[in-house]
């Protein structure tokens, strides 16, 4: 059953109104929806009965910069922010409202509410708090409520009809169409709004598409590509995201960022590195190139400076070329969202000396719990054996220094045991999988093949959390050239060459930089460079006589990323152990580190291709670090 009631309350010792009232709507039972006006605050309570279950709603139903476009809301400008608390404007006819935007609150999946504060206009103060309410059966239970405060007569007058009235049935209809959408497994990226591409973007993306074809471009990616820009709506379009979009579609994550950079280089998209601040996560920086980044930056929400690291805070996203639809990236319809920042679990006022139950749901893995007045953090686990009633206390004590365990639907009391407000705030530690970062797309051939101009600006380091490097060198390439004269020789290293950056290109790395015989390469993953290495040496063995073999080094860990040579480059102590590793290899072998060998990628690829005689275990210094380092040696 899906049903709407509606309700009004306000305060009044002259007159008090009552108006019976039904709709009626498709699916929807008529009721009749009283309303007590009062002069002081009207007070509204509609509900509807959804066949989605409350986490498929959610990412729709908590999406308000979506939600006000959809109920018809005009764009709003953030004018700035203070102790937390949002300055925003919109223009209605005839005047500018402006407002104080309080951040807002909710629990997932179950809730959420905001509060304004007007300077100026019709209305004094208005809060919502939507909840969403599981059913016996299945399906939801969605009650919104607003309170509505006018300022002046226009607000008394203008509040019956523009909320009573006007709002019940739009924002009836758009969650009614958001269910249909959670219903079938979509999300807000399947929300169509019609034809968007006019007769010269469709043309000029046809264009570009055979021009792509002829380039290897996968054509079912441009054929997603196609329907998504020519149905999405803009809010879908502003940061286009190639994981997420790869998920949606059911396609290879790397094939559509690929298709995507080759989509760049023809003018059919235009790539942006955003810059994300480590609290909110929000966008604090949007640069067009490169080398418009800077290794330290600052959050006006957040009010912190922080560091970029290039694997985990600087996202590649792509919007369409103006050409082929046009697109304004800044046009906002609320500046404050739960889906702003949905690495938050909740984010909830707990008043002085109070407590707040409630009941949430959890993805497992580790999370951090924090408190507005209280100095550091919490660390908690979301299991499935945890504990699923727990009390969390703010107190001046500090934080619990050990680990704890939580169920993933866990019923919790927040316990503010001090004398001031606090906001309790959970967090998942790790950051969203759906992020192409700039570590991922820096480390893709593809990308150094394509845009060899996108490099950061001379001087600037930034650093890369982690990152798999490869040095590789032919073994006796000088008695190579002894041995069958100079031209065949240099024939076989100029072949080998090809052979590495085929076999590196195919697992997602790029050759950094060649070095005489030698290569540089760098990988996302340990398992990625194994099986590279694997296969050239593999190819080697098959290719002319005498056979060909290759020394190999492989290390694991964080870097620096610079601009050397108008070239993106690796500095640090890992890359320093990296290139020295090949050096204990004899010929057909590959060096691997302790971080190496020990990444359960690699421990199951080596079960599966190599015999157990062929790895060794020693120990050895490395040139320039006093202490000795355990080392594996892999017969390829």
């Amino acid at each position: 059953m899906n049903f709407m009631s509606s309700r009004v309350s306000c305060n009044c010792n002259r007159y008090s109104i009552v108006i019976l009232w039904a709709i009626n709507m498709s699916k929807i039972i008529p009721l009749s929806n009283v309303w007590t006006i009062m002069a002081k605050e009207y007070h509204y309570t509609w509900i509807w009965e959804l066949e989605s279950s409350p986490e498929a709603l959610w990412p729709l139903v908590s999406d308000t910069n979506r939600f006000n476009r959809d109920t018809g809301l005009p764009p709003m400008q953030l004018l700035g922010i203070n102790n937390g608390v949002k300055l925003v404007r919109f223009k209605v006819p005839l005047i500018q409202i402006e407002w104080e935007e309080e951040p807002f609150e909710w629990m997932y999946p179950h809730r959420f509410a905001s509060l304004r504060r007007y300077r100026n206009g019709p209305l004094a103060e208005m809060r919502v708090d939507c909840r969403l309410e599981r059913l016996p059966s299945s399906g939801t239970r969605l009650i919104y409520e607003v309170w509505v405060k006018p300022r002046n007569i226009l607000g008394e007058i203008g509040i019956p009809l523009a909320i009573g009235m006007i709002s019940a049935k739009r924002f009836g209809d758009t969650f009614k169409r958001y269910d249909r959408v959670a219903s079938h497994g979509g999300s807000a990226l399947s929300i169509a709004t019609g034809r968007n591409l006019s007769s010269a973007g469709h043309n000029k993306f046809k264009v570009l598409s055979e021009r792509l074809k002829s380039q290897g471009a996968d054509m079912d990616v441009l054929e997603h590509l196609y329907e998504f820009l020519h149905r999405a709506d803009d809010l879908s379009i502003q940061r286009m995201r190639p994981y997420a979009l790869a998920d949606g579609w059911n396609l290879p994550r790397r094939t559509v960022l690929e298709t995507f950079l080759r989509a760049t280089r023809v003018g059919m998209l235009d790539m942006y590195w955003d810059l994300l601040c480590p609290e909110c996560r929000g966008v604090a920086e949007d640069h067009e190139h490169l080398s418009g980044l800077h290794g330290s930056a600052h959050c006006s929400t957040c009010r912190i400076d922080f560091s970029a690291n290039f694997d985990h805070n600087v996202e590649v996203i792509f919007r369409p070329n103006p050409s082929i639809r046009a697109v304004d990236a800044s046009v906002e319809f609320c500046v404050g969202s739960p889906q702003r920042q949905p690495h938050k679990a909740f984010s909830l006022i707990v008043p002085p000396r109070e407590e707040l139950p409630f009941s949430t749901m959890l993805s497992e893995g580790r999370y951090t719990l924090h408190a507005s007045e209280i100095p550091g953090s919490q660390i908690l686990l979301a299991t499935k054996s945890g504990d699923e009633k727990i009390d969390l206390r703010a107190n001046f004590k500090g934080w619990n220094s050990n680990i704890i365990e939580l169920g993933l639907m866990p019923y919790i009391r927040l316990i503010n045991e001090t004398d001031q407000i606090q906001t309790f705030e959970l967090e998942r530690t790790t950051w969203s999988d759906q992020a192409a970062t700039a570590a991922d797309v820096t480390t893709l051939q593809v990308f150094r093949d394509l845009f060899s101009s996108e490099v950061l600006r001379p001087g600037e380091e930034i650093s890369v959390g982690s990152t798999t490097l490869m040095f590789t060198d032919l073994r006796n390439s000088t008695k190579l050239y002894r041995e069958i004269g100079d031209a065949p020789a240099f024939g076989r290293v100029r072949e080998h060459f090809e052979i590495l950056e085929q076999a590196i290109s195919m697992e997602g790395g790029s050759i950094i930089k060649t070095m005489g015989d030698s290569v540089m390469a760098a990988f996302r993953s340990p398992v990625s460079a194994m099986r590279a290495i694997w296969d050239v040496q593999k190819q080697l063995s098959l290719r002319g006589e005498p056979p060909l073999s290759i020394k190999a080094g492989i290390h694991y860990g964080p870097c620096i990323v610079v601009n050397l040579n108008d070239r993106l480059d690796y500095f640090g102590s890992t890359v320093n152990i990296a290139a020295r590793l090949p050096n204990f290899s004899l010929g057909g072998e590959a060096i691997l580190s302790e971080p190496i060998r020990n990444d359960p990628e690699v421990i199951e690829f080596l079960e599966r291709n190599a015999s157990p005689n062929s790895m060794t275990r020693f120990q050895s210094e490395i040139r320039g670090y006093d202490q000795s380092m355990e080392l594996w040696r892999v017969k390829v």
